[in-house]
C-alpha cells in the first residue's frame, strides 16, 4: 500500500511540475528578448578579394589576403574604429606565403610592420605637427645628437615631471619615504627607458617614432606614427633593429594607404552616382 500511495503522489505531481517548468521556460525566454541587443549592421563589403571599408569620413579598398588583417568596430553603432595591415621590411610589400616565415616567427617579432589606421584622433592629428610634443602635449623633452641623423631624425627624450615640496608632502603618507627620495632624485631629468625621434619639414613634426630603450631586452620594439587624414591616425609597430630603414618605410607606407584610400573613394562615389539609364 505505501508503495502504491508513493507512485500515486508522483503521477499526480506530474502536471503540475510541467506547468511550472513551461512557466521558467516562458520566462527565461522572455529575458533572453529583453537582453538581446539588435544586430548591427556590418560596415565592410567584401567581393573579388577586395574588402570595401568606411571609417570616420573616408574608404578604403584593402586586398585582403595580402595586405589585411582585420578591423574593429564600434560597439555602440557598429562602425569601423580601426583597421589592421601587416607588411615586409625593408621594402613594405605585401604579404605572401613566400615571406611568411621571415615575416612571422616562432619565437619573437619577425621582419613586418603591423599597421593599424585608427579612427576619431582628431585631437591627435591636430596636434601632431608640434615640435617636439606633438601628441604628448603635456610633456617636456630635450633635445640630443641624433644617431639617425642620416635619415633626417631628430633625436629628443622625455624628461621626468618637476616633483616640489608639496607633492612630497601628500606622497609621503601615502608611498613612503623610500618613494619620495626616489621621485625627487629623477625629478626634471631625462628619462632613459625610451628615447624619442622626429622628422620634421618646414617646422612640422611628418613622422613620430618611439623607441624603448631596454639595453638588457631582446626584441626592443619602436612605434612609428603619422596622420593620414584630419581624423585618422596611423601606428606602426616594428623591432628596433630596422630603425635606420624607418623613414624610407614610412614613405613607401604612406603612399600605398593613399592608394588604398584613392580607391576606396572612388568606389564611394561609384556607389552613391545615380544609375545610368541604359543606351538606346
Amino acid at each position: 500500500m505505501a508503495g502504491r500511495r508513493s507512485t500515486s503522489i508522483v503521477v499526480r505531481s506530474l502536471p503540475a511540475l510541467r506547468q511550472a517548468l513551461a512557466v521558467l521556460l516562458a520566462a527565461t525566454v522572455a529575458l533572453s528578448a529583453c537582453d538581446r541587443k539588435p544586430r548591427l549592421p556590418n560596415p565592410v563589403q567584401s567581393m573579388n578579394g577586395l574588402s570595401y571599408i568606411l571609417i570616420d569620413d573616408t574608404a578604403f579598398l584593402i586586398p585582403e589576403k595580402t595586405w589585411l588583417k582585420g578591423t574593429a568596430r564600434n560597439s555602440t553603432d557598429g562602425q569601423v574604429c580601426c583597421i589592421f595591415l601587416h607588411a615586409t621590411i625593408p621594402d613594405v610589400q605585401p604579404w605572401s606565403p613566400e615571406r611568411h616565415d621571415e615575416m612571422y616567427w616562432i619565437a619573437g617579432p619577425g621582419k613586418l610592420l603591423e599597421i593599424t589606421i585608427h579612427g576619431d584622433r582628431a585631437g591627435q592629428v591636430s596636434n601632431f605637427p608640434d615640435v617636439p610634443k606633438s601628441v604628448a602635449q603635456t610633456s617636456e623633452f630635450i633635445e640630443e645628437p641624433s644617431d639617425q641623423a642620416a635619415q633626417g631624425l631628430r633625436q629628443f627624450r622625455q624628461l621626468w615631471l618637476q616633483y616640489n615640496d608639496s607633492d612630497a608632502e601628500k606622497d609621503a603618507s601615502r608611498f613612503g619615504k623610500d618613494f619620495v627620495q626616489r621621485m625627487r632624485s629623477q625629478s626634471g631629468k631625462p628619462m632613459m627607458d625610451s628615447t624619442l625621434y622626429e622628422l620634421i619639414e618646414e617646422g612640422r613634426v611628418k613622422y613620430r617614432v618611439d623607441c624603448s630603450d631596454n639595453k638588457d631586452g631582446l626584441f626592443q620594439s619602436c612605434h612609428l606614427m603619422f596622420p593620414l587624414r584630419q581624423t585618422l591616425m596611423v601606428d606602426v609597430h616594428f623591432v628596433r633593429d630596422h630603425l635606420r630603414d624607418i623613414v624610407a618605410m614610412a614613405d613607401k607606407l604612406s603612399s600605398r594607404l593613399h592608394e588604398f584610400e584613392a580607391a576606396g573613394l572612388a568606389r564611394q562615389a561609384a556607389q552613391q552616382s545615380p544609375t545610368q539609364p541604359p543606351r538606346q
